[in-house]
Order: C-alpha cells, then sequence, then structure tokens
C-alpha cells in the first residue's frame, strides 16, 4: 500500500507538473509568438489558398530549406480548413487545445484507464513540442487509435488508416499489419483513400510534379531528422549507404510485422522508412505502447530522456539527440513487441491464439485487463 508521501509524490510528478509544463509552454510560445508555429506558417496560409482556390504548391526547384512551405498533402489543409474561420492568433491556440484534447482521447480509445499514464505522457517532450509546433500529430495518433480500436469492424479502420495516411504519408506501413491480422479488405481501403486523396492536387498542380517537391523536401529535411538516415548522415556516412542500411532495416521491421502481426513493428518501420522524421513524430508510439501497457510502468518514462531536443528544423537532429531518441523508442519498441507475443501465445480472452487467423492480441477485448507493468 502506498505512503500518503508516495501517493503525493505521485500527484506532484504525474499530476501537478504536467499541468505546470503545459501551462509553462503555453505561456512562453504565446509570449514570443511560437505558439503552434508551423501550423500558423504552413497548414493555416495553406488551407487559405486552397479555400480561395489558389494554388499554394510551389513549383519543383524551390528552395524548401527556408522552413515554410506550403506543400501538406490537401487532406491535411481540409483538417485545418475549419480553423481558418478563425483569426490566425486563435486559431494557434485552437489546434494547439483540440491537439491536447486528441492526444487524450486516443489512450481512452485504446482503453488506458489509469490517470498517471495521462500524465506521464503529457510529459514526454514528443506531445509538448507537438502542442508547440501543431504538425497534425494529435489527429494521427487518434485516427490509429480508430484503426486499433475498431479493427474487426467492416471499412472503419480503413477508413481511419486512409485518411490518417492521406494526412502524413509516412503511416503507410499500417497497411501492412492491417493486412497481417487478416484484414486485406481494409488495408485495400486505406490504400485507396490515401490514393484517392492525391487527386485534390490535379486542380492546382500535376502529381508528377507534387511528388518531385515532396522528394525535394525528403533531400532538404532528411539528413536532419530523427531518424537512422538522419543519424547516419549526422556521422558522416555518404548518402548512398546510409540509405540502403535504412531502408534495409525498414524492410526488416515490415518482414517482422507481417510474420508477427505487430503493430508495434509497423510503427517502427513507419518511422524508420519516413523521408522526414521530426520529434514528434514519436508520439504514434504511444498508441501500441497503450496497448500492451495501459497501466503505469517503468518503459512510459523512457521518451523523458528527450527532453531539451529541438522538435524539427535545420540543424534539429544531433549525433548525441538522435542517439537520445532512437535508443529511447527502441527499448519502447522492444517493450511493445514482447508484450505483444505473450498476448499472442495466451490469447488476450483467455483462450490460446490460433494459428488460422488473427492473433488473440488482434481481437477487441471489452474490458481491457490491467497490465502487470
Amino acid at each position: 500500500m502506498q505512503t500518503a508521501l508516495q501517493r503525493v509524490g505521485t500527484v506532484a510528478l504525474l499530476a501537478v507538473l504536467p499541468v505546470i509544463t503545459a501551462v509553462t509552454m503555453f505561456a512562453v510560445a504565446s509570449s514570443d509568438g511560437s505558439l503552434s508555429v508551423d501550423f500558423q506558417n504552413e497548414l493555416y496560409p495553406e488551407a487559405e489558398r486552397l479555400l480561395r482556390w489558389e494554388n499554394p504548391f510551389p513549383p519543383p526547384g524551390t528552395d524548401l530549406s527556408h522552413g515554410h512551405n506550403l506543400i501538406w498533402p490537401p487532406l491535411a489543409a481540409l483538417v485545418a480548413a475549419p480553423f481558418t474561420l478563425l483569426s490566425p492568433e486563435a486559431a494557434n491556440w485552437a489546434i494547439a487545445l483540440v491537439g491536447l484534447g486528441c492526444f487524450m482521447a486516443s489512450l481512452r480509445l485504446v482503453g488506458v484507464r489509469d490517470w498517471r499514464v495521462y500524465g506521464v505522457f503529457a510529459l514526454w517532450p514528443q506531445v509538448i513540442g507537438e502542442i508547440r509546433v501543431s504538425h497534425l500529430t494529435p489527429f494521427l495518433c487518434l485516427l490509429l487509435a480508430l484503426v486499433w480500436r475498431y479493427r474487426e469492424a467492416r471499412a472503419v479502420p480503413g477508413l481511419a488508416l486512409g485518411c490518417a495516411t492521406a494526412i502524413k504519408f509516412f503511416l503507410w506501413p499500417l497497411g501492412i499489419w492491417l493486412a497481417a491480422i487478416g484484414r486485406a479488405r481494409e488495408a485495400l481501403i486505406a490504400a485507396g483513400v490515401a490514393a484517392a486523396s492525391l487527386l485534390l492536387v490535379l486542380p492546382f498542380t500535376g502529381l508528377h510534379d507534387y511528388f518531385e517537391v515532396l522528394l525535394d523536401l525528403g533531400r532538404t529535411f532528411g539528413t536532419d531528422s530523427y531518424s537512422p538516415f538522419g543519424l547516419l548522415s549526422q556521422l558522416h556516412v555518404p548518402e548512398a549507404p546510409a540509405r540502403v542500411v535504412s531502408v534495409a532495416l525498414g524492410v526488416a521491421l515490415l518482414i517482422g510485422c507481417w510474420r508477427r502481426a505487430s503493430l508495434g513493428l509497423a510503427v517502427a518501420a513507419a518511422l524508420v522508412l519516413s523521408p522526414i522524421v521530426w520529434l514528434d513524430y514519436f508520439a504514434v508510439a504511444a498508441i501500441p505502447l497503450a496497448i500492451v501497457r495501459p497501466r503505469l510502468s517503468a518503459v512510459w518514462f523512457a521518451p523523458l530522456v528527450t527532453w531539451g531536443l529541438l522538435n524539427a528544423g535545420i540543424g534539429a537532429a544531433t549525433v548525441w539527440g538522435g542517439l537520445r531518441v532512437l535508443v529511447a523508442f527502441a527499448v519502447v519498441i522492444l517493450v511493445i513487441v514482447r508484450a505483444e507475443g505473450r498476448a499472442e501465445t495466451r490469447g488476450e480472452d483467455g483462450r490460446p491464439a490460433t494459428a488460422g487467423g488473427p492473433p488473440a492480441a488482434s481481437r477487441i477485448d471489452p474490458k481491457p485487463k490491467p497490465s502487470s507493468g
């Protein structure tokens, strides 16, 4: 039984400190005009232009290193469109607060009932950093939570994953996971939704030109990413072998995802294979972690070692910073995969997993069982 002092310490660390951290972040960002900085400089103006039926997309060959690039996928701009009804300043606050709510709702959807998990998650630099820049990562977490929660429903997981991939293409490996758990039709729906969303660029620019700009963006910021390729680049490994190593690692993770029907490995593959990986992208790892560790355990604290790192931009990732991020989330993924393996072996519903269908870990539990930590 916890002593009174332990309970006070837990409340101070996982309730009071997250609130103080969030309030401080909002105060600092509001004072220096950096709240939702990427939303205000990219998504908000892109959405405004699309709503005016103007072409926001730069032509191939444009210098993208200045950081204010209106090349978000059209569906991402449509998500931002309702916020253009507000003034830019009010919209910055609104998207930040909605994002914070989406982060917490995503944990709720996958069965987290332990308030302490919400507290430590709110302290993740990936969460605080995302609220500071507003890259729509909370919406991705919410959609991924919907994919998992309704993975046995008709069409719903495919539509949710398709929308998530259309907002940020790097999540496409989650389709491999859907197919691996026996939801091939939903994986095809997801691919169809993501592909159809690209047609929204056609009134403004050609698909070839749009893809060229996306490739330019990857080349511009890939070496500064929190990814294996970014780390190897910062270690001065030549581009070709760095890409070969990164792609090989990503393919190995995809193979593991397919063989083990592992959501954790699908998320890891998405992060490894993405041309650009900013700090907030790693928040999506909280979804498979929350599924296997719905109660507080030590692994929830691992991402806290990434405090003090820049979230995004030229020069964001350094060798030491990249190592901290990759090692911390390698630990997180390892815990997830091991727990998934145990769940598949014993069956989450108390029955042994069968080899002829989706693993037991993919079934929806009416009452999520607490983890032993």
